[in-house]
C-alpha cells in the first residue's frame, strides 16, 4: 500500500492546520522581541504564562521549542553541541536541546541553524521543579548566562491529603514570583489584566474539554495526534483571543463530525489509549499506520490531563493566581503518583470505551515511564485491557525504529483481533 494510500486512512482535522500558523506567528514574536524592545524569558517546566503574559513579557517555552525544532528536523546541531558540552546521550532530548541552545547563544554562531528556527538570548529565566531535571537544566543555564532567575517549587505528594498545602505552598511562590516580575518591569503587576486573561483561559479550556470529551462517541471524530498538534493553542497562545477562536472553531467541526459520524478513522475497528510524551517527528507516520489497521488513539494522561483540561469549570476567576497554584499542584500529582495515574487512565478506558494501551516507553524522559508496566498489569487485571509498550523519544530519533514499532503495534492489533474473535 502506497503512503498516499495511507493518508486517505485518515481524516485530518481543517482546525488543526491553523496551528502551524499561530507556532510560525509564536516564534516570529519571539525573534523580534529585541527590535520591539519586549522583555523575554526562557521558562522550563509548566511555567505560569499567564502571569508574565499579565505583564507584557514575551516567553520562550524550551520544551515547546525542542519539539517545535524536532518536528522540522531542526534538532541535529543542537544536539550535537550540548554533547561536546558533556551533556550525556541518555539525559532528557528537551534537555540536551536547550542546552544547544544556550550554547550557541553563548557563542553567537547561529550559521548551522536554519533562521526562522533561532530565539534570542532571555532577559531573566524561570523554572517550575514539576520535572527536576528541567530543573536542573534551568539552574544551570541561569547560573551559566548570568542573567536573573526564579524557579517555583511544586512538591511531590505520596497522598491526597498532602494537595492542598501543596497548593498554598505554590501560591504563596505565585505571589513572590508576582513581585519578581514587578522589579523585573519596573511597575506593579495588573491583578485586572490577569482576571481578564484566565476568563480566557478558562473559555478555551472548557471548549478543548468538550472537544475531547466529544471522541467518546462512535466513531470518534479526532485522534490523539489531533490533539498533540492542538496543544499549541492551549499552551504558549492560552489567555488570548487567537486561543478561544481556535477551540470555538475546533468545537463546531468535531461537532459536525459526531452529528454526521464522520469518524476520523473511516473503518474504526480499535480504540487506543497512548501513554507518555508524543514522538514529535513521527506524529504523522504513527497517525497513518494505525489508520491502515483501523485503530484510532483517542485518549491519552499527557493531552488530558494537561492544559487545564482537568475540570476547567473551576477555575476561579475571583482567586487567578489560587487556580493557578492548583493547576500546578494538579499536573504534578497526575504525572508523579503512580497509584493516581493508574486511576486517571482506568477512568479514560472507561468513558472513551478503549480496547488497548499503547505505552510510549520514552528513552530520555524517565520520570514518564515510571510504573508503566504495572500500570499495564493493572488495567489488565482491573479492565481486561492488554497494552503493548513501544520504544521511543520525544525529539531524538536516534532512539525510534520505524520497522520495530510497526511490527509491535501489527502484532498488538493481532493480539486485539483475536480476542475479539
Amino acid at each position: 500500500m502506497t503512503q498516499d494510500a495511507i493518508s486517505s486512512l485518515v481524516r485530518r482535522l481543517d482546525t488543526a492546520g491553523q496551528t502551524k500558523g499561530l507556532m510560525k506567528r509564536y516564534y516570529t514574536d519571539l525573534r523580534n522581541s529585541r527590535e520591539e524592545g519586549k522583555v523575554m524569558a526562557w521558562s522550563y517546566g509548566p511555567v505560569p504564562f499567564e502571569l508574565m503574559r499579565a505583564m507584557d513579557i514575551r516567553f520562550a517555552h524550551l520544551e515547546s521549542y525542542g519539539a517545535y525544532l524536532a518536528a522540522r528536523q531542526g534538532q541535529a546541531f543542537l544536539k550535537e553541541l550540548a554533547h561536546r558540552s558533556g551533556y550525556s546521550p541518555d539525559i532528557c532530548s528537551y534537555a540536551r536541546l536547550t542546552q544547544g541552545v544556550h550554547m550557541m547563544a553563548q557563542s553567537g554562531d547561529t550559521s548551522e541553524v536554519r533562521p526562522e528556527l533561532l530565539i534570542p538570548q532571555p532577559d531573566f529565566l524561570v523554572a517550575v521543579t514539576s520535572c527536576h531535571l528541567m530543573a536542573n537544566t534551568y539552574d544551570f543555564q541561569q547560573r551559566q548566562l548570568q542573567k536573573p532567575g526564579f524557579c517555583i517549587d511544586v512538591p511531590f505528594m505520596n497522598k491526597w491529603a498532602d494537595f492542598e498545602e501543596a497548593v498554598a505552598h505554590v501560591k504563596r511562590q505565585l505571589i513572590d514570583f508576582i513581585g519578581f516580575l514587578e522589579e523585573i518591569k519596573g511597575h506593579s503587576f495588573d491583578y485586572d489584566r490577569l482576571k481578564e486573561l484566565m476568563a480566557k483561559v478558562k473559555e478555551a479550556a472548557m471548549l478543548r474539554a468538550y472537544c475531547i470529551k466529544m471522541s467518546q462517541t462512535h466513531p470518534a471524530p479526532m485522534t490523539i495526534f489531533d490533539h498533540f498538534i492542538c496543544l499549541g493553542p492551549m499552551h504558549v497562545w492560552r489567555g488570548t483571543n487567537e486561543s478561544v477562536e481556535f477551540f470555538k472553531q475546533l468545537k463546531a467541526e468535531v461537532e459536525y463530525r459526531v452529528e454526521n459520524k464522520i469518524g476520523a478513522i473511516p473503518d474504526e475497528k480499535y480504540r487506543l489509549y497512548w501513554d507518555n510524551l508524543p514522538i514529535w517527528f513521527k506524529v504523522g507516520r504513527l497517525s497513518d499506520k494505525l489508520g491502515s489497521l483501523g485503530a484510532n488513539l483517542i485518549a491519552g494522561v499527557y493531552t488530558h490531563t494537561y492544559f487545564y483540561s482537568h475540570e476547567p469549570e473551576k477555575i476561579d476567576l475571583d482567586d487567578p493566581v489560587g487556580s493557578i497554584a492548583r493547576e500546578l499542584c494538579w499536573i504534578t500529582w497526575a504525572f508523579s503518583n503512580v497509584e493516581a495515574r493508574t486511576e486517571r487512565i482506568q477512568k479514560l478506558c472507561e468513558d472513551f470505551q478503549i480496547d488497548g494501551l499503547v505505552m510510549h516507553s520514552s528513552r530520555t524522559c524517565q520520570p514518564m515511564d515510571i510504573g508503566q508496566k504495572d500500570m499495564v498489569d493493572a488495567i489488565e487485571k482491573r479492565l481486561g485491557i492488554p497494552g503493548v509498550v513501544i520504544d521511543g523519544d520525544p525529539t531524538d530519533p536516534s532512539y525510534y525504529s520505524d520497522a520495530q514499532t510497526e511490527t509491535r503495534l501489527e502484532a498488538f492489533i493481532e493480539l486485539l483481533a483475536s480476542r475479539r474473535r
